[in-house]
C-alpha cells in the first residue's frame, strides 16, 4: 500500500515539474507595457474627429437621401 502511494506521489511531482519555469524571472515590464498600451490618453487630441458643422451637414444629407432618393440606372446589369 505504501508503495502505491509513493508511486502516485512521485507521478504527481514528475507532472508538476513541467509547470516549473526555468530562467530568470522578469521584472514585470512586459505586463506594465501591455497595460500602458491599453490606456486612453487623459486629454483627447483636438484634431480627432469631425467638427459640429460638418456633422450636421452630413446628417442632413443622410436624411434627404431617404426623402428624395436619387434614381439608379441598371445599365451595368443589362447587356444587349
Amino acid at each position: 500500500m505504501m508503495t502505491i502511494r509513493s508511486l502516485i506521489a512521485l507521478a504527481i511531482l514528475a507532472g508538476l515539474t513541467g509547470c516549473a519555469y526555468e530562467g530568470p524571472a522578469g521584472d514585470g515590464s512586459a505586463v506594465r507595457l501591455a497595460l500602458a498600451s491599453q490606456m486612453l490618453p487623459p486629454q483627447p487630441h483636438a484634431d480627432a474627429g469631425v467638427d459640429g458643422a460638418a456633422t450636421i451637414a452630413a446628417y442632413t444629407n443622410y436624411k434627404q437621401s431617404y426623402a428624395q432618393p436619387t434614381p439608379q440606372n441598371d445599365s451595368g446589369l443589362i447587356r444587349k
